[in-house]
């Protein structure tokens, strides 16, 4: 598991990125994997823990996706 930070987050969208010293860029989220029995909702700044998973080759500019998302 990954310890890290949201960096943005649209709730329009239900997409946004993640920060973490233990991957090389950030890291694309999407609501589907934010294990959360009510909102599947992310803050900038609030901290999250996750298994990060290859992106197919720099789709929307990611190289990494988040999976199995915890929040705090």
């Amino acid at each position: 598991m990954v310890d890290s930070v949201c960096v943005w987050w649209s709730d329009e969208d239900g997409r946004g990125a993640l920060r973490s010293n233990e991957v090389e860029s950030e890291v694309f989220v999407h609501f589907s994997n934010i294990n959360r029995t009510r909102h599947h909702l992310l803050r900038p700044g609030q901290r999250v823990l996750f298994e990060v998973e290859p992106y197919p080759r720099g789709r929307d500019g990611y190289f990494f996706r988040a999976h199995n998302v915890t929040t705090f």
